[in-house]
Parts: structure tokens; C-alpha cells; sequence
């Protein structure tokens, strides 16, 4: 018998068929052979830093949204196996496969081992460049190619498109040159290599694949015309393989394969035409399965595209970087918030949020929300996100412009102003508070504007900044501390641990060995985290989000368990720091996606998928990781 690879046995001991209990027996009737709702991580992500598609494990792409990220939803499997669209290419058999991406590159490969053969699926979203050829430019293009590279097996493809979960109900049209799909606003074209027919306005087909032998597709919208081949199918695979390769390259990651693709998922997730980067490419992926904490992600925060852009510039990438500082000096207000907590990818200020009704949930979890009312809320500790990435960006030698110090200069001024109101805080919370880690972020947005007011403005009087960040750690100090929790608290008017206290050692508002910096590090590990996975807050302490035990609201958050690996890696206890990401990295599978939490009692993920935050803070860690242990190295 064949020995398992480290993939397979990925597949077989984490990404388990689903169960098909809970589907309504009636919705069966003509749907295709696509397993409904694939766990979270049995998803790969492609895309052309315009939008993204996720990938299931089993060939279906059950989340596209076009033209772009925050488009229409056409592929919505994810969402809703019956109503939502799919489009599925694998073996005839439904069957979870083992995802990798091809080296270098975000060319997504699902392979399945059958008694009878082998397959292997390769998928990507063509024409990844900033700037394309006018015919380009408005086409978003989806390539599949399915290969047999062992023995002969039955193959099958469907495809079935809706329109924000409204099934087409208009019959697909062929012509001598492929099918056309119409869609309301977001008419596809497809091409096919091999025999697909007509039930509909469903695409279907099965076929045999033999050694060697290949199944090539390619999925256009705003197409002009244009004429594919295999010929011009592989060629246009094979850029798109030599553009990531050619990205990567100039990255500086010292050789580490997972902070290579952490940067290649933030790179997909720009928005090259202007300069936003989404949180996330999913919306309303359940934080806790059966419940209501279902957010779209689609959006640009300004915590999470600062964070994100930064750790670029910290890996050599500044041209990103530039170009997102550049998008957000466009959104600075002169009179009230200079910046919004979020924005659409467009810039626009108010991504209504909406509840779909009719729409079933990932399992069941309603509702299915699209746009999000978070960018209402007040969240000064933002701020200090953007500081801190414009300062990596100077320190790293990014060209300055005249428009960052007025960004700069207003962000610091207003927070001088306004750094003793209560808000939001940065876990959204709908009660208006003084929390800790929001006076912190504020401290850290006048620490890094002194800074850069020093490299590039010296001869501009930083008094104020300077009196009000000093203030604000005596605050910190004196309110923001608990004797009864023996830890910093959750805000000052609380005996409430949150996880956002790590962000004092994180950011250096207090040395990583100071007394109560390590009190709050061991309190944090004791009574936050399952199995090293910390979760944001004990639900049971917090006001207004219910009455649930630790584990039971929502996934330990990974953002929150990589700052305590970060934290630990700054005390100089490598080896805990290690077993924290190493245990990450086991959920993550050899895709090396993180969603935005995970349950550790079931080891699976909770989310939207892939989260920037958690990425970005996964490399803050094994950065972290690699400089103590270079230093304890060096010392010896």
C-alpha cells in the first residue's frame, strides 16, 4: 500500500466530507454533485488583485463576487449550497481533494488519488498586473485546467450562476466559439476544451480523462470577443506563473516559505486600480456556526490595510505601500473624523449594510449580511494602525511626499484633541467605552508622529504631541491597570481581560519585562486561550454581547493568539512562541491561509477566509521569532 503523503494525511484527518443532514431533501432535486458547505480551511484562494475567488477542496468554487471584490455574488455556494451558484470541475465522484499552491505562485492546484487514476486541478484568475493592455482592462477571467496523470477517470463539470442568490432563470446560449451566460449586469462568457452541454441555464458535462489528457476552461466577464485556445489558454497560465514568481522575488522573507505566501494573499488583496486592500474576500462566513455574528469583510479597514501595506514595506515592497498612503490622503476630512473606520474598496464612506433574506447561511448560520454599519463607529485607536505603518514605511526608505505629513499632522492633532472620549474600540463593540487598547493606539499614534516629525519635519514643534502621549501613559498606567485581575483590563471602568492588552508589549508601550507587561502575558495565556489559541474577550464579563461561556460566542481569534506568540518571542521564550504558530500552522494545512478564527476543541476554522489581520500578525510573529533568535546567535 501506498504511503500517505503529509497532504493526504492533512485531508483525511481535517477536512472531513461534510454532513448532508441538515439539507433539505427537495433542494437535491437537479443540483449538482458538489458537496454543500466544504469545512472553512478546505478552501484555496485565486485572484487578480481586482477580485477573488475561493476554491473548495473538492473543485467547486462556491464564492465569486465580480467585477470586483465587493461585486455581485455569483458563485455563493459558500453561502448557500442551493441558491447561491457554483461552479465544479473534478472527478465524476464527489470527492474532497488535497489543495497546494504551485510554487512561487498563487496558481491553486486540488489534486485527487482514485483506485483508477489520478487528477489534478489547476486554477487561477488571469492578469494579475497593475496595468493591462486596454483590451484587458475591465475582463476578469477564471482558468481551470483539469489533467490525468495516472490511469483513466471519469470527470465531471457543472456550472450553475446567480446573481446575489437569485438563481438565472434565463437559458445559457451556445455558439461555435463557447456559451454565453446571461447574468443581469455581469453577463460570462465561457470556453471549453471539452464537450459541455445545455440543461438550462446550468452548463453540465462528464467525460474521461486518459494519461496525459487535459480539460482546459476559461470563465470571462467583460470579454471583447476574444478567441481562446489550449494554445492561448496555457500561455496566458504560464504568465500569470512568471508574474508571482517575478513579485516574490524581490520580496526580502530570508527564504521563508510561509511569510512568502502571507505576502502573495496581501498582494492578491489589494485592489490594484486604486489602492485599498480588503479585510477579507468573503462576507457573513459565520464567527460561530448557527449564530448571528456574521460580518462582510469586503471592505477596507484602515486598521487592517495599514497593517497589511506595512508588513510589505517591512519585506522591501514599497510600492504598495505608496500607493495605499497616496488612496487614503484622498479620503482625509478637514472638518470632524479625519478618517472613517472603513471604507468600500472605491473610497466611498457608506457601505450600507443589508440583511438578505431567503438566504440559508453557511450552515445555517444567518443572517447573510452585505456592507457593514461598522464604518458609523467611532475607533480613534485606528489611527495609531496608520502611524505606525507610514513610520515602517519611512524607516524603510519610502519616498516621502509633503501629502503624508498633512496626513500625519491632522491624525496626531485630532487625537491630541480627543483621546479622553470613550469609543468603540477595535472589536466593534456597540457600547461606547474607555478601553485600554484604544488609549494605547493613541499613545502609539503620537510615539510614531513624533518620530517621523523628527526625521522629516525637525524643525516642527512637537510639545503638545509629546505632553499629550505622556499623558496618556500615566492614564494607562494608573486606570488601565487591575489589581484584582492582576493584568491590564478591558477598559477602565471594568475587572474585564481582553486580549487587546498584548498590543502594550507589541508596540512597545511598556519593555516586554516589565512586571505587569508579564502578568498580563501569563493572564492573558491562562484565562483567555484553549490550547494556546486566545480568544479576544471572556463573553460573560462584556456588556452587549451575550450571555456565552469562552469558547461558545465565537473562535479564538487568530490575530489575538499570534500577539501572545509575538509577546512571548519578545520575552525571549522562543520555544513557546513556536508552539503557538506551529499549532496555527497545523490547522492552516500546506495552504497556509488563516480565516479569521478557529474552535480548538474541533480544530477548524470560524470566519471569514483568508483575514488579513491574521496574516499580517502571523508574520509580525515569526519576524519576531527570527530577530530574538539571530540576536541570542549572535551573543554566543
Amino acid at each position: 500500500m501506498r504511503q500517505k503523503s503529509s497532504l493526504a494525511r492533512f485531508a483525511a484527518e481535517v477536512i472531513a466530507p461534510p454532513s448532508r443532514e441538515s439539507v433539505d431533501p427537495h433542494a437535491l432535486r437537479g443540483c449538482a454533485q458538489v458537496i454543500p458547505y466544504p469545512a472553512i480551511q478546505a478552501h484555496g484562494l485565486i485572484g487578480d488583485r481586482r477580485t477573488a475567488a475561493l476554491v473548495a477542496a473538492d473543485g467547486t468554487i462556491d464564492w465569486c463576487c465580480l467585477p470586483d471584490f465587493d461585486g455581485t455574488v455569483v458563485f455563493g455556494a459558500l453561502l448557500d449550497w442551493f441558491k447561491g451558484g457554483y461552479w465544479r470541475v473534478g472527478p465524476a465522484h464527489m470527492e474532497i481533494g488535497v489543495q497546494n499552491y504551485e510554487e512561487l505562485s498563487m496558481v491553486l492546484q486540488t489534486r485527487w488519488e482514485r483506485t483508477e487514476g489520478s487528477l489534478v486541478l489547476r486554477d487561477t484568475m488571469l492578469w494579475p498586473q497593475a496595468e493591462r493592455p486596454p483590451e484587458q482592462a475591465g475582463v476578469r477571467a477564471i482558468g481551470r485546467v483539469l489533467r490525468c496523470e495516472r490511469g483513466t477517470v471519469r470527470c465531471g463539470f457543472e456550472l450553475q450562476g446567480a446573481t446575489n442568490f437569485h438563481e438565472n432563470s434565463t437559458s445559457v446560449v451556445e455558439y461555435s466559439s463557447g456559451f454565453s451566460i446571461p447574468l443581469p449586469e455581469v453577463p460570462l462568457r465561457l470556453w471549453t476544451s471539452h464537450p459541455v452541454r445545455v440543461n438550462g441555464s446550468r452548463l453540465q458535462g462528464t467525460f474521461e480523462l486518459h494519461e496525459g489528457e487535459e480539460a482546459w476552461s476559461v470563465l470571462e466577464l467583460g470579454a471583447a470577443g476574444h478567441s481562446w485556445s489550449i494554445e492561448s489558454a496555457r500561455a496566458a497560465f504560464e504568465q500569470n506563473r512568471q508574474y508571482w514568481k517575478a513579485w516574490v522575488s524581490k520580496l526580502r522573507s530570508d527564504g521563508c516559505e510561509q511569510i512568502r505566501r502571507t505576502a502573495m494573499a496581501v498582494h492578491l488583496l489589494t485592489f490594484a486600480p486604486e489602492g485599498s486592500v480588503v479585510a477579507a474576500p468573503t462576507a457573513s462566513v459565520p464567527e460561530r456556526i448557527g449564530g448571528g455574528w456574521n460580518a462582510d469583510y469586503r471592505l477596507c479597514w484602515i486598521r487592517d490595510a495599514s497593517l497589511s501595506v506595512g508588513m510589505l514595506a517591512r519585506l522591501g515592497n514599497l510600492e504598495e505601500t505608496e500607493q495605499y498612503l497616496h488612496w487614503l490622503v484622498k479620503r482625509l476630512s478637514r472638518f470632524g473624523l479625519p478618517l472613517q473606520v472603513l471604507y468600500d474598496i472605491h473610497g466611498e464612506k457608506r457601505p450600507a449594510q443589508r440583511e438578505l433574506s431567503g438566504v440559508a447561511g453557511y450552515r445555517h448560520s444567518q443572517p447573510v449580511r452585505l456592507g457593514n454599519h461598522a464604518y458609523k463607529q467611532h475607533q480613534l485607536g485606528s489611527y495609531g494602525y496608520v502611524a505606525d505603518c507610514v513610520w515602517i514605511y519611512l524607516q524603510e526608505g519610502g519616498q516621502w511626499r509633503e501629502e503624508y505629513w498633512k496626513l500625519i499632522a491632522r491624525l496626531a492633532n485630532y487625537t491630541v484633541k480627543h483621546w479622553q472620549k470613550p469609543e468603540n474600540g477595535m472589536w466593534e463593540l456597540p457600547e461606547r467605552r474607555h478601553y485600554v487598547h484604544s488609549k494605547v493606539l493613541s499613545w502609539v499614534m503620537l510615539d510614531r508622529a513624533i518620530r517621523i516629525a523628527r526625521q522629516v519635519n525637525a524643525s516642527f514643534d512637537t510639545g503638545n504631541w509629546q505632553t499629550t502621549r505622556e499623558a496618556i501613559h500615566a492614564e494607562v498606567m494608573e486606570k488601565g491597570w487591575s489589581e484584582r485581575l492582576g493584568a491590564f483590563r478591558q477598559a477602565y471602568d471594568s475587572e474585564t481581560l481582553d486580549a487587546a492588552a498584548l498590543l502594550i508589549p507589541v508596540f512597545e508601550f511598556l519593555p516586554v519585562d516589565h512586571p505587569r507587561v508579564i502578568a498580563t502575558i501569563q493572564q492573558t495565556s491562562e484565562l483567555l486561550a484553549i490550547d494556546d489559541f486566545v480568544y479576544r474577550f471572556d463573553p460573560l464579563q462584556t456588556p452587549g454581547v451575550g450571555r456565552f461561556p469562552l469558547g461558545e460566542m465565537e473562535g479564538a481569534f487568530f490575530p489575538s493568539t499570534f500577539w501572545l506568540a509575538t509577546s512571548y518571542a519578545k520575552a525571549g521564550e522562543i520555544q513557546r512562541a513556536q508552539r503557538i504558530l506551529e499549532a496555527a500552522e497545523k490547522l492552516a494545512g500546506p495552504l497556509g491561509l488563516f480565516s479569521e478564527a478557529a474552535d480548538p476543541r474541533t480544530r477548524t476554522f470560524l470566519g471569514n477566509t483568508p483575514l488579513l489581520f491574521s496574516h499580517v500578525e502571523y508574520v509580525r510573529a515569526k519576524l519576531e521569532i527570527a530577530r530574538v533568535r539571530g540576536e541570542k546567535t549572535a551573543d554566543h
